[in-house]
């Protein structure tokens, strides 16, 4: 796959970068911790290119802002039936002595966001979006879900680069009448079909926030989260967000 090869060359770069062999004192590396970053790039025929781009912008500021110890996953939003999608994920290696990064730390780092700057930026593709003829969000959630539970104890932040639609066979969001109500969730949850995001900080960059669909696909999802055990505060509903330091919950 196009973005395993960049990945594995640009792999291959970061481990040329502040390599020292360890003395025997400092051998074991310290435990991860900071944030993992879950990304959903939804890149459905819904989508426009300047939404792509406002998202593209909104990763390069979050990458930015990412430290040792921090790690990044990347998903494109899966389509109805199918896991064939594109998924990247890498992690900055935590600081040798933890909040007190050296000058390899930080060279380790910014190599981290050279990277990921470079091999996000493929999610973006804007021709990608007449192939992909459904939205399956759930399951994207569902595969979000199993990476928090690879956590390594950081705290995790699911970021959705979506318009919330829904668009399967089962649950078909963009015909009209067609964002059901909390029984949906009920039912699912009777059934044992939804996802574990316990402590997950959701943020939603991407939804419409202004129509009376939007309205009720906001009810939606912000019941769905709560069902789930995540955290979505109303502010991280949002139809953009510019300042990648607004992707996080109060007290995270």
């Amino acid at each position: 796959m196009r973005i395993r090869s960049l990945a594995a060359a640009l792999s291959t770069a970061t481990l040329l970068v502040g390599c020292s062999p360890p003395d025997a004192a400092t051998s074991e590396a310290p435990a991860a911790r900071g944030t993992l970053y879950i990304v959903g790039v939804d890149v459905s025929g819904s989508r426009k290119p300047t939404q792509l781009l406002e998202g593209q912008r909104l990763m390069d500021g979050l990458i930015d802002r990412m430290t040792n110890g921090d790690k990044l996953v990347v998903l494109q939003t899966y389509q109805a039936g199918t896991d064939a999608s594109e998924v990247w994920e890498e992690a900055i290696p935590p600081a040798r002595t933890p909040g007190r990064p050296n000058g390899a730390d930080v060279k380790k780092a910014e190599q981290f966001r050279r990277t990921a700057r470079l091999i996000t930026a493929t999610f973006f593709d804007s021709t990608k979006t007449k192939n992909v003829m459904t939205t399956d969000l759930l399951f994207t959630i569902g595969r979000a879900a199993d990476h928090a539970r690879a956590s390594g104890g950081r705290g995790t932040v699911l970021v959705l680069m979506s318009d919330m639609l829904n668009a399967t066979p089962e649950l078909n969001m963009e015909r009209k009448g067609g964002v059901p109500d909390e029984r949906w969730i009920a039912q699912r949850k009777a059934q044992n079909r939804l996802p574990d995001l316990r402590g997950v900080c959701v943020v939603v960059a991407g939804a419409d926030v202004s129509s009376s669909r939007g309205a009720a696909t906001r009810v939606f999802w912000s019941a769905y989260f709560k069902a789930v055990g995540a955290e979505l505060p109303a502010s991280n509903y949002r139809n953009m967000i510019s300042d990648a330091g607004e992707v996080a919950c109060e007290g995270a």
